[in-house]
């Protein structure tokens, strides 16, 4: 569970401001810090829109979640539930443990370094965050396997961001409908090894500019029974945004 000084923080810039709102705008805020001020648009914005005192609430917050994420945990995801989605409108994320036991079943135990993940809903990232845990737990610190992950929401596609910076992930997440190819925006992150330590780098692309699109269609040529399910799961994504 994320500690009370998290909610305190959390319930202080809220306490005038739509709850919702306001994760989101931490979520950017997140982004912009975790990016190395790269993201400085976002920052203005909400430069304008909180006190300064709150914006460094927000770096606090961020700080909380780094500690509550080793290990490759979804805090993210457990708030997101909590304070926004609720449940009611679709977005319920698998619980961790079954994403731990499904990495197991499919086998990422059994990746190589060379190897990659990919999870075409990725939600909050937490299937490519249990698959990541058995590859290291197996492999070691040294090498992580390369990650793609979509999705239609683009405060999931955040948060999956997010959580892949703070676990040193490398991939690509993209913003887009993996039904109808339609792409709008990608997030790239690159590790830099150094002193034994790996350091992400992030990296944003435009519409279009992705290799997520070329890979996911080849691997629905070689396995066609996918096409089916990653349906189901976008059109329930999509009706869960539509109650937004």
């Amino acid at each position: 569970m994320i500690s009370k000084e998290f909610q305190k923080y959390y319930d202080t810039i809220s306490s005038n401001r739509n709850r919702s709102e306001v994760f989101t705008d931490f979520i950017d805020h997140s982004l912009y810090v975790l990016s190395a001020g790269m993201l400085i648009d976002e920052y203005t914005r909400l430069e304008k829109k909180y006190k300064k005192e709150e914006l460094n609430y927000f770096i606090k917050m961020l700080h909380i979640i780094g500690k509550h994420s080793e290990g490759f945990r979804d805090s993210l995801g457990d708030l997101f539930m909590e304070h926004v989605s609720h449940g009611h409108n679709g977005q319920f994320f698998t619980p961790i443990y079954v994403s731990g036991f499904m990495a197991k079943i499919l086998g990422t135990c059994e990746l190589h370094s060379k190897d990659s993940v990919c999870d075409p809903c990725c939600g909050s990232g937490r299937m490519l965050l249990s698959a990541t845990k058995q590859f290291v737990e197996q492999e070691g610190e040294s090498i992580r396997p390369q990650c793609y992950a979509a999705d239609i929401d683009l405060i999931c596609v955040k948060m999956c961001v997010i959580n892949m910076i703070l676990n040193s992930i490398p991939g690509e997440i993209a913003w887009m409908n993996t039904l109808t190819m339609e792409h709008w925006q990608s997030y790239h992150i690159e590790l830099i090894l150094i002193g034994g330590m790996w350091f992400p780098s992030l990296t944003v692309t435009g519409a279009g500019d992705t290799s997520f699109i070329p890979m996911l269609k080849k691997e629905l040529e070689e396995n066609p029974e996918l096409t089916e399910e990653i349906k189901k799961k976008v059109e329930a994504r999509q009706l869960a945004l539509d109650f937004q």
